[in-house]
């Protein structure tokens, strides 16, 4: 009995493995990205991809390869293709990476409109606010910058600037007593601790 149990169970591990690849690739990806052996994971996410199981959210994890590579254009293309797939994650996670790789290219206006679109998906999300709020930030100076030597006219975002000067102060207003929560340190009872 105990060695029909182990051939059933043998030939059931072995003829699930198709099913089970490509999560292990994933997981071999994700495993190989975080210590920073970003070709190792391109490979394990490209295996991952022949098996054609979950293929947005590979193709997420493979703009963020690139984007830790440093090949802006490779992953800007990559996230384009799932940038509206029907799961609010992935589409929150793209608006939120592309974002961040506009921010570090100094295109402000750019950021700033993808934040937004991430803050639309995920409105509790702190991180997005944060980054909403600096890319406005950086964008209004550099407006402000170009009025003072005006050359080439910068992309506009989605609003105007004092539209969105009232949106952020919105927020802020909305926030403040979790602003306020966090800043405030109590001092020990009862004197020095030492």
């Amino acid at each position: 009995m105990a060695k029909y149990i182990l051939i059933l169970t043998t030939s059931l591990v072995f003829s699930s493995c198709g099913v089970v690849e490509p999560y292990w690739s994933v997981l071999r990806g994700n495993h190989s990205f975080s210590r920073g052996e970003y070709q190792t994971a391109i490979v394990r996410y490209f295996e991952a991809l022949e098996h054609e199981h979950s293929i947005p959210w590979i193709l997420y994890n493979l703009g963020n390869v690139y984007h830790a590579l440093g090949e802006t254009e490779a992953a800007l293309r990559t996230w384009h293709d799932i940038a509206e797939f029907d799961d609010i994650q992935i589409r929150f996670g793209v608006s939120f990476n592309r974002g961040v790789l506009f921010f570090e290219m100094g295109r402000y206006a750019d950021a700033y409109a993808e934040f937004r679109r991430a803050l639309r998906l995920a409105p509790q999300d702190l991180d997005a606010k944060i980054n909403v709020e600096l890319a406005f930030q950086r964008m209004t100076a550099g407006e402000q910058a170009q009025a003072v030597r005006p050359s080439e006219t910068p992309s506009r975002p989605e609003v105007s600037g004092e539209e969105a000067a009232r949106i952020l102060e919105y927020m802020r207003r909305r926030e403040g007593r979790q602003w306020i929560a966090t800043d405030a340190i109590e001092e020990p009872v009862g004197g020095n601790d030492w």
